[in-house]
């Protein structure tokens, strides 16, 4: 996940948001939304600087 967030290019954050949407719905079903919430946060903070990346979390309401 860090190393297409790295690339800095939009498609590459496309594809970012869509894994991490696949993950969220498996996390949720076996009660570890809690923990996925957490590496959400954390992944938001180390790429705080990367405004198009976190829009795109946003719109897809990845928090």
């Amino acid at each position: 996940m860090d190393e297409l967030i790295a690339a800095k290019r939009p498609k590459d954050y496309g594809t970012a948001v869509t894994l991490l949407l696949d993950l969220r719905a498996p996390a949720a079903r076996e009660g570890e939304i809690f923990e996925f919430t957490e590496q959400m946060a954390s992944l938001r903070a180390r790429h705080a600087r990367k405004p198009s990346l976190i829009d795109r979390l946003d719109r897809a309401r990845l928090d």
